[in-house]
This record gives C-alpha cells, structure tokens and sequence, in this order.
C-alpha cells in the first residue's frame, strides 16, 4: 500500500516514528501490534479515496464479494501492523515471542533442512511480513531475506523514515541480502544450508526486481516475479510457501504463520522452462491464500491495470 508524498505526510511520519513510537514502548508485549492495526482502520476510514479503489480491486477479483468495506479496513490495518512492525523488533525475543506469533508447519522447514539441502521459502505480502523472519531466527534457523525493492520518490523525511526503519531491522538475528546485486552470495547461502526467504508478488510501489512472467491469480491475470523459482532451481534448494495472518481474539498470538509442504519443480527442462512451468505453483499458491484471507493481502491497491496486472488487461 502506498500514499502520495506529501507536506502532511512527512508531519505524520514525524509523529508516528517520533512520539507514537515511544507510546507504544508503554504497551504490555504483543499490545502494540494491535495499536498499529487500529491506526490503519483509522487512517483507512479517513482517506476514503484509497479505500475506494482498494474496495473496487477486491470486487475485481472478487465480483460477488458484499462487505468489501470491511475488508478494505482490513488491509489497511494489515499494513500499519506491518510499517510498523519495526517498532517491536527489539522487544520480542525467546521469552515472549509466543504473544506475537504462532507458528504451524514447522515440521516441513525441519523436513527439508534434514534432507542437507539449503531452503527457499517463498511468501506474499500479508500480515507483518517479516515477523516469522524474526521469530525463526530467534529459533535458531539460519535465516536470510532478500531485500532490495525500492519506494522511489521518498521526500527527505521519507528517507528519514526508512533510514530509521532499516537501523530497527539490525534487531532481528538474520542477514539481510541485496536483490538488486548479483545473486552468488543468496546462492552461496543456499548451498551452505541456510534458508532464505523472499517475496513472490511484487514490492508495490517503485522499481521491482528481476524477470517476471503473467499467470493467472484470482481471476484475473498477474506479473509474477520469477525470483524464488530461479534461486531454488539455480540453488537446488527445496522451495517452500509460507504467509501470515492475523490471529482474531484476546488470548494467544496475536498472528499466525502456515509454512507449507515443499513444491515439487520440474528440473528436467531449460531454467527458463523450469521456471514457466514453476510460476504456475505460485499463481495457485496466491490465488489460494488471498481468496481465504484477503484482508490480510497489502497490495490490493495495486491489483490493477498498469501495476500488478498487465496494462491491457480491460478489467
């Protein structure tokens, strides 16, 4: 989700990563994950022009869908939880990270690291994206993310914002590797076992990376990033899905992360055969976690013509 640069927007932002941010320091652990999601469904309530065009995305993939009101409040408050899961980093740790996040499938990440081979887990933008990287890495998996994608346009108090952001995310116990660079040192971290984690939709706002092929995903057809199939296939990694949610209730985790089973890619044809033929495990894996959980999705404002979806596409 993306806002327009702004005067009024930098005051916000000195505000949130200013004084907000030291109020939610205030809050019991876990408490300010929900703070931040009832910003977003504040904010959303009051920039009705994105909700709009957020709500009109959803009925594009979705033309039955009634209560689309609701869902658009939704993905704004998953995308607060996650601008500002930053915020938290420094606070969760071994003891308490069970009031941030439970974990189901684990059994599949530990199947595949026995097997000696290194792991790329590939996930969509949903829920805060970079909370099961915390949480794993405080678990001791050797966890990397590839990182990279770029907002442009930032006013100076926008690249502020995100200089701050990036010095909150040295808290987590994982290495952050450059996407827009060569790809040896991910596929070096494959090779020697670790497990690697980046995103199979798209950055939402700026210049994306690498190759992307059009597949299918909720009815509608997508640009999908070939970046996960190429470094599992060139790595000879096993290829897991994983997404998060939001965990509704006053007891518990606050959200929830389901790490799925290991996808089977043809290896047999050219790389870019085998990755065609991979895009389709990820158009289905998309289709089916945002149908089931689409306030959970931070890119609706983008699944459109002449963003996520190709610009020829008539509806």
């Amino acid at each position: 989700m993306i806002f327009k640069e702004s005067p009024m927007r930098d005051l916000y932002r000195f505000s949130v990563w200013g004084p907000y941010r030291q109020a939610l320091a205030l809050l019991p652990d876990g408490q300010e994950l929900q703070a931040n999601r009832v910003l977003g469904r504040a904010v959303g309530t009051l920039a009705s022009g994105a909700r709009h065009r957020i709500e009109r995305n959803l009925k594009r993939a979705f033309p039955h869908m009634q209560d689309t009101r609701s869902l658009a409040l939704d993905a704004f408050a998953t995308h607060f939880a996650n601008q500002y899961l930053p915020f938290s980093f420094s606070r969760i740790n071994n003891r308490n990270a069970e009031r941030y996040l439970g974990i189901e499938g684990l059994e599949h990440l530990d199947r595949a690291i026995a097997s000696g081979r290194g792991v790329l887990v590939m996930l969509p933008h949903m829920g805060p994206a970079q909370l099961p990287l915390h949480v794993l890495g405080l678990m001791g998996y050797p966890m990397h993310q590839v990182g990279g994608g770029e907002v442009l346009g930032l006013s100076p108090t926008g690249r502020w914002a995100a200089g701050v952001r990036a010095s909150l995310e040295a808290h987590m116990p994982v290495e952050i590797l450059d996407g827009k660079g060569y790809m040896r040192p991910i596929l070096r971290r494959l090779a020697g076992g670790g497990v690697v984690m980046t995103t199979c939709d798209g950055t939402g706002g700026g210049r994306e990376l690498g190759s992307r092929t059009v597949r299918t995903v909720c009815g509608k057809p997508m640009n999908l990033p070939l970046g996960p199939l190429y470094l599992a296939l060139r790595g000879h990694a096993a290829l897991l899905t994983l997404y998060t949610v939001h965990r509704p209730g006053k007891t518990g985790p606050r959200h929830v992360t389901r790490i799925g089973p290991e996808l089977e890619l043809e290896r047999g044809p050219s790389l870019r055969e085998a990755m065609e033929l991979g895009a389709g495990h990820v158009a289905d894996f998309l289709t089916r976690v945002l149908t089931r959980h689409p306030g959970d999705w931070h890119f609706w404002d983008h699944f459109e013509p002449g963003r996520f979806i190709p610009r020829d596409t008539s509806t």
